[in-house]
């Protein structure tokens, strides 16, 4: 009966060994572990955002909740231009729906910080290195419109000044509109107001930052 249990006993030590030698085992030489996966942060709009010196609310979030645009916390209140030139957008029109381009294109023209005050205003927050701030399109406007009560709430939170929802405050967006106008947008409606286009006219700014 001892003779048989031995060999028994052997091969459980065995079995025990090099299961444990398998959870063990190290990794070759010179080959790095896999760091572990991480996941990227979720908003949603409203949320506060803060990353480094960049600071805003969650204006709107793709469908991943990982990506989006942020607005500023903080307004201007401005001309669009001191000047009525008609500009031409190299290689297209302005755009709808990118305020980044709109706004990367009007900071090429000669003087452009003193002849569109909307866009300086914006660029203004570009400080210490970011590069990020522009002057919103139509577009990415009425998505923040959409959730303008949630970013009001977490700006009256943080104590910041809300955004105006009054049916004569528009914002400035970075669509030129004919020689003498651009567009702007209504908050309480979401839409292109019908006031304000004349672009010496003094409006209300926001800047926007993509994430």
């Amino acid at each position: 009966m001892k003779r048989e249990f031995i060999p028994f006993l052997l091969a459980m030590v065995m079995l025990v060994f090099a299961c444990s030698e398998s959870v063990t085992t190290d990794p070759e030489p010179g080959v790095e572990p896999e760091p572990p996966v991480t996941e990227e942060p979720k908003y949603k709009p409203g949320d506060y955002y803060k990353s480094g010196i960049a600071e805003g609310i969650v204006a709107y979030v793709d469908e991943s909740g990982e990506h989006g645009l942020i607005i500023s916390v903080d307004e201007g209140m401005t001309q669009w231009s001191t000047d009525y030139i008609m500009l031409v957008v190299q290689g297209g029109e302005f755009s709808r729906e990118d305020g980044a381009r709109n706004t990367a294109y009007i900071k090429q023209q000669e003087n452009w910080e003193e002849i569109y005050p909307a866009v300086a205003w914006c660029d203004n927050k570009n400080a210490l290195g970011l590069s990020s701030w522009y002057l919103p399109a139509p577009s990415e406007l009425a998505k923040a419109a959409a959730n303008v009560e949630a970013i009001n709430a977490t700006l009256a939170e943080k104590g910041f000044e809300t955004i105006a929802t009054g049916v004569n405050d528009g914002y400035w967006s970075s669509e030129e509109y004919g020689v003498q106008g651009a567009y702007a947008i209504s908050f309480a409606t979401g839409d292109f107001a019908d006031y304000g286009h004349d672009k010496k006219a003094i409006n209300r700014v926001r800047a926007m930052r993509k994430f």
